[in-house]
């Protein structure tokens, strides 16, 4: 069952077929018909027999109609073959064979024809060897061979008549194909259009009636003249060949299947040159006519090809000349003839006027600086002919100054040596000019950066270096070239590790740059700081063509940076952390002790003596011991890979601060026990002298039991070492956080009593004692009472 929507698009290819169908049917009576009215006329002329003619018009048709049309209409062709040669008295069987024989050395002609890319347009000398030799020599062959040998089978020639009659038969064949066959091909409404166009039809009409004057003058001239009216015979090949040339091969080519026709029923009724040939011998005249014919439709294919080539020539010279984008102008100097291609008028927008166009004027705006050398091109007479100059001018185009290359050749020269024609082409090289002023610029400022440039391939190897980079790294350019530079390689020794080097390929997929320092070692093994920019630079289809980098050396920027870090987070004479360093070195500690869950002991760490060593021994000495107790300090330390690690620090003078990692408090103990065995270890304060025994005293406080700020810790661990100096030093002591908080209470509430006795807030109450059998008071008891602003009498307890 059919949709709605197949319905319509059914019953539009039903009639379309229909109309097919019928378009077949009347063209092929059409064909049917022709073919039938070729062979009439052929069978009207005069000829050796009823069934061979000297012109055979019919098998030109039918090859017209198989290139044109194809293969639908060979039932037509047959139908028609077998007709004619009916009408011309040949049995049935025979005519039936002989058709069959007539169409088909067109149809494998035209096959052959069509797959070795026939044109039938006939454009080219290719074409008309292709329609002689498949057409004039392969398919009248075919029907001229078929035809005699299907007479002779019949008893209408005899065998030692075949050869004969077989060339007969296929020479008016070929007449046929060279005089009926091609108009028929290359007739069309294109070709009509071109050969009656205005600029055209004057010259055609009048080719045409001269042609047709000069045939009906041979034919009305006296026999008596004799042989005269033959010179007029040869005007209409000049006329139809001259119209070949001028319209194409359609008009040309018609009328000598006309001439041909009235020449051929002319000759039959006794009139006419050939007439009057027949006379003298018999069968002379056919012959000449024949000639006469074949030379006028050569002669037409032969112009029209040979034309047809040279338009072609010239339009792929025109090509060229477009393809190259060249402008060409030709100057005769001796009749003043000029000529200028389309571009060289686009070139030098001239507005087309020829007078604009002429040699002096042209020189006269070459640029004055470029214009003397074309000038001697031209005067020197020993420039021989053929040579000129090339070179680079600027033209005047416009109001501006514009780059061309110019080919000045001197084509003619008099005798004397002066030019007659010149020709030039020029070339715009205003990009080429402009882009090699920009590399210029682009290489002197490669050379000239003070910063390293290094241009690398999508691959990364290096393509281009200025001699920045090669002073940086110390390698020469020539050693650097299809190196990859060690920002860009990875997994190698002397590359950025892969943690470094993934987000630099992420920056540049995602971004196209990327930017960092680096540290890299020159060619001396000397290392650098390097602050490195790479770009990637696209190409038509987005993906990156190159990479370039920019690269500055930073060294002694990043070594001022350092030592002003250093000096600002670093004690300079034990190289340890400072009090500003070490406030993030507690914060640090404590987020971790938070996370992770050991305690944190912070040491405040006092040497014994220490003054009486620099008064004894100098500041020198001082400062050696300060500096060997720090390298001690810090090869006591601990620390677990990337987990954690313990810290010193200098707060100044011989006070140092320790930060120790322990999971216990007897571990943390332990720590300082053996922080105190190093530190007193001998040391040699001076040479040749005793060593001295350096003692150090220790406070500590452990986070979180000591639940404070990182100051707060500082201050108990100080509270802690004076603790232990007042114990006798060389040891520690950790600082008790609740006794603490209670002596603090205590003094608190000391210093609250002082001020309420300030204020006059104690009392005195009396309590009496009564002696109560006697009723007599016996004394009385003075109680101290503290009134309190706020909270009213206290409690006697509290």
């Amino acid at each position: 069952m059919l949709s709605n929507r197949s319905f319509p698009s059914a019953v539009n290819t039903g009639s379309t077929d229909r109309r097919r169908w019928l378009n077949w049917c009347l063209g092929s009576v059409l064909v049917a018909g022709a073919y039938v009215a070729a062979g009439q006329l052929a069978l009207a002329l005069p000829g050796p027999s009823p069934l061979v003619a000297a012109f055979w018009p019919a098998i030109g048709l039918a090859l017209a109609v198989l290139l044109r049309w194809g293969s639908r209409f060979v039932p037509a062709l047959l139908v028609g073959a077998a007709s004619i040669n009916l009408l011309a008295g040949a049995q049935i069987w025979v005519a039936a064979l002989i058709a069959l024989g007539n169409v088909a050395g067109p149809w494998v002609a035209a096959r052959w024809m069509g797959r070795a890319g026939f044109n039938r347009r006939l454009e080219q000398r290719r074409d008309l060897w292709l329609l002689l030799g498949a057409g004039g020599f392969g398919a009248t062959v075919i029907t001229a061979a078929n035809g005699a040998i299907w007479l002779a089978l019949a008893g209408s020639i005899s065998l030692l008549e075949l050869p004969a009659t077989a060339a007969r038969w296929w020479l008016g064949d070929l007449l046929g194909v060279l005089v009926a066959g091609v108009p028929m091909m290359v007739v069309s409404r294109t070709a009509l259009a071109r050969a009656l166009a205005p600029r055209q039809r004057l010259a055609s009409a009048a080719l045409l009636l001269s042609c047709a004057l000069a045939v009906a003058g041979s034919l009305l001239i006296p026999a008596s003249l004799g042989l005269a009216s033959l010179a007029l015979l040869l005007l209409p090949p000049v006329l139809l060949s001259s119209l070949a040339m001028r319209s194409g091969v359609a008009l040309p080519s018609s009328a000598v299947l006309g001439v041909t026709c009235i020449m051929l029923l002319a000759t039959a009724s006794g009139q006419g040159p050939f007439a009057l040939a027949n006379q003298w011998e018999a069968g002379s005249g056919l012959v000449l006519l024949w000639a006469y014919a074949a030379m006028l439709a050569a002669l037409v294919l032969g112009s029209h090809a040979q034309l047809a080539e040279l338009a072609q020539l010239n339009e792929r010279w025109q090509l060229a000349l477009v393809g190259s984008d060249l402008g060409v102008a030709d100057w005769n100097l001796l009749t003043g003839e000029n000529f200028s291609s389309q571009r060289w008028r686009m070139l030098m927008q001239d507005t087309g006027d020829e007078s604009d166009n002429h040699l002096v004027q042209w020189l006269n705006r070459v640029h004055v600086d470029d214009r003397d050398a074309l000038h001697s091109a031209l005067a020197s007479a020993s420039t021989p002919v053929g040579a000129g100059l090339r070179r680079e001018v600027r033209l005047r185009v416009g109001d501006q100054w514009c780059w061309f290359d110019v080919h000045v050749i001197v084509a003619e020269r008099n005798r004397t040596g002066a030019p007659m024609r010149v020709v030039a082409s020029l070339a715009d090289v205003g990009e080429r000019r402009h882009a090699q002023d920009r590399h210029q610029l682009s290489a002197s400022v490669l050379l000239h950066l003070h910063e390293g440039l290094v241009i690398t391939d999508a691959e990364g190897k290096v393509i281009d270096a200025n001699p920045t980079y090669c002073r940086i790294v110390g390698v020469a350019r020539e050693e650097l070239l299809g190196t990859v530079p060690s920002v860009m390689r990875s997994g190698v020794i002397d590359g950025l590790p892969r943690h470094q080097q993934a987000p630099l390929w992420a920056a540049l997929r995602s971004h196209g740059h990327w930017a960092g320092e680096v540290i890299e070692r020159r060619r001396n093994g000397e290392a650098c700081a390097l602050r490195i920019t790479v770009s990637s630079v696209q190409g038509a289809d987005g993906s990156a063509r190159y990479h370039v980098l920019v690269v500055s050396d930073v060294t002694e920027q990043r070594l001022q940076r350092e030592q002003l870090e250093r000096q600002a987070h670093f004690d300079e004479l034990t190289r340890l952390p400072n009090r500003a360093r070490l406030g993030q070195l507690m914060s640090e500690a404590m987020a971790a002790t938070d996370r992770d869950g050991y305690l944190l002991a912070v040491c405040y760490l006092d040497l014994d003596h220490f003054k009486a060593i620099n008064a004894q021994h100098g500041h020198d000495a001082g400062d050696l011991v300060l500096a060997e107790v720090a390298n001690r300090l810090r090869g006591a330390l601990r620390e677990r890979g990337t987990v954690w690690s313990d810290a010193a620090a200098r707060l100044g003078g011989d006070e140092f601060v320790l930060l120790l990692r322990a999971g216990t408090i007897d571990e943390a103990r332990s720590a300082v026990e053996r922080v105190l065995r190093v530190v007193a270890q001998p040391i040699e304060v001076r040479k040749g002298s005793a060593p001295e025994h350096i003692t150090a005293s220790v406070g500590a406080t452990v986070y979180p039991l000591d639940a404070s700020d990182a100051d707060t810790l500082l201050r108990h661990a100080d509270h802690a070492m004076y603790g232990a100096k007042q114990s006798g030093r060389n040891g520690f002591l950790f600082f008790d956080p609740e006794h603490s908080r209670r002596h603090e209470q205590r003094v608190l509430a000391l210093g609250r009593v002082q001020e309420a006795l300030d204020r006059n807030e104690l009392l005195l109450y009396y309590q009496p004692k009564v002696d109560l059998r006697r009723g007599t008071v016996l004394g009385f008891e003075a109680l101290l009472r503290w009134n309190h602003p706020e909270h009213g009498v206290m409690p006697p307890a509290q």
